[in-house]
């Protein structure tokens, strides 16, 4: 009796470490209604040497828009490969968003892109919005932090990346800032868009 007790304990033990350990992260639903009433629009209008990578999105009030340092290219240096933006709740830059265009000479191979997050733990999963599918994503619990980053499509039909360059969002913040600001975390990152 004394051993079968033990191992239906040491069987729950098993099965509550399983539980705890494999926590996954709740990632938008396909269906998610997006309302922007009450959120304010950026655009951000950029050269960068030969490309022109200029893109918008919209964010709620109490949210701050920092744009992050670029530079040209001088006989030193090469220029900034990327630039954009930096979001962040107040002033709580700990937890922010960075959206950014990326300088990319040729579309990425999305399978070594995919095995890379998924090294990290993050799952792929798609960004739909209004039945169009908007990019990849990739999200999950990283360092117990949500780590989110968004590639965004170029084109809608078929979707896919362009070469020149990439527009992405990134999300790294607490579980408990993420809980709280989720609806206004994925309708930042919903309404990201290249402005051509």
């Amino acid at each position: 009796m004394e051993k079968r007790l033990y191992f239906i304990s040491l069987s729950l033990l098993i099965l509550f470490l399983f539980v705890a350990c494999s926590e996954k992260m709740e990632t938008i639903p396909t269906n998610y209604p997006y309302n922007y009433g009450n959120y304010l629009e950026y655009n951000y209008m950029k050269k960068v040497g030969d490309v022109e990578g200029s893109f918008s999105f919209k964010y709620p009030k109490g949210w701050v828009v920092e744009e992050m340092p670029i530079w040209s290219a001088t006989s030193e240096k090469e220029a900034s490969p990327n630039w954009g933006v930096e979001l962040y709740k107040g002033d709580n830059k700990a937890n922010k968003i960075i959206i950014s265009g990326v300088v990319s000479g040729i579309p990425v191979d999305e399978n070594s892109r995919e095995d890379m997050w998924r090294k990290e733990g993050l799952q792929k999963s798609e960004l739909i919005v209004g039945n169009v599918n908007r990019g990849e994503i990739y999200s999950g619990l990283f360092k117990n932090k949500v780590k989110i980053v968004v590639y965004y499509y170029d084109r809608e039909n078929p979707p896919g990346f362009e070469a020149g360059w990439e527009l992405q969002a990134y999300v790294l913040v607490d579980k408990e800032f993420y809980n709280k600001n989720r609806d206004e975390i994925w309708h930042i990152l919903a309404s990201v868009k290249k402005i051509e």
